[in-house]
């Protein structure tokens, strides 16, 4: 009825670890896929908060360019935006004139930067506009 040790024969048991051993590098290999596909959206989304903090900037610098009401003047601005979607990012703006043809042409260049944890992102706009 009892066989001894000698006589039982089989693979169970190295089939059970191994098959634990595949499971666990596969499972490990899904982990670091997820964390680093989670690491580039993040950037991703910051890059474009970065994006869009730099047109935030060249729009109201056109605004402060072209104002409504009043004397429009072409300057340095930098403004920390603290709007739903751009908290912690900033724009810096700077404006150029220039003559051509007769006509004044402006250059606004606009930097946007998002400083959110450990991802940071700095993005580039440049615009030109004549009265």
């Amino acid at each position: 009825m009892f066989r001894s040790a000698r006589a039982q024969r089989g693979l169970g048991l190295v089939s059970a670890i191994f098959l634990i051993v595949v499971v666990a590098v596969i499972v490990t290999a899904i982990t670091r896929m997820v964390r680093s596909s989670s690491e580039v959206f993040a950037q991703d989304v910051v890059s474009h908060r970065a994006f869009l903090a730099a047109e935030t900037g060249s729009q109201l610098g056109l605004n402060r360019l072209f104002a409504p009401a009043g004397v429009g003047s072409c300057a340095n601005w930098l403004w920390d935006l603290t709007t739903f979607g751009l908290a912690r990012c900033s724009a810096t703006v700077s404006c150029r004139a220039e003559l051509v043809g007769g006509e004044s042409i402006y250059t606004l260049e606009s930097d946007g930067r998002c400083d959110v944890g450990a991802h940071v992102s700095q993005r580039s706009v440049l615009v030109r506009a004549q009265p």
